[in-house]
This record gives structure tokens, C-alpha cells and sequence, in this order.
């Protein structure tokens, strides 16, 4: 696996959040016609961008430790 550094994980999670809350932001403008793909595909950034930041947490952490 590869060794990500803080900015990149957290860069990722922030990322992910955000494309997750453009995609309801999307489905609220359609008036729901995507409503499954939408909803899934933002389920599944937001459990990617979470578990980015916990990455992201855990690197930070660990290094300040040091």
C-alpha cells in the first residue's frame, strides 16, 4: 500500500465530502429523477472521505507525538 501523507489524505476527505454534498445538492435540482444513483454514489464518497480524514487524523496525530 502506499504511504500518503497528511495533506494528501486530508486533501482526499475534503474532496470526497465535497463531491458527496455536490451530488445531493444535484439530486435537489433534478427533483430526484437520479435519485438512486445520486444517493448511492454519495453514500459511497462520503464513507471513502471518512475514512480519508481518519487517515488523515491518525497521521496527524502520530506525528505530533514525535
Amino acid at each position: 500500500m502506499k504511504n500518503w501523507s497528511f495533506n494528501t489524505c486530508a486533501i482526499g476527505g475534503f474532496a470526497l465530502s465535497a463531491f458527496a454534498v455536490a451530488l445531493l445538492i444535484a439530486n435537489a435540482l433534478t427533483g430526484n429523477v437520479y435519485l438512486t444513483a445520486f444517493i448511492s454514489t454519495a453514500a459511497v464518497a462520503l464513507i471513502l472521505g471518512g475514512a480519508f480524514s481518519v487517515r488523515a487524523h491518525v497521521l496527524w496525530s502520530h506525528d505530533t507525538k514525535r
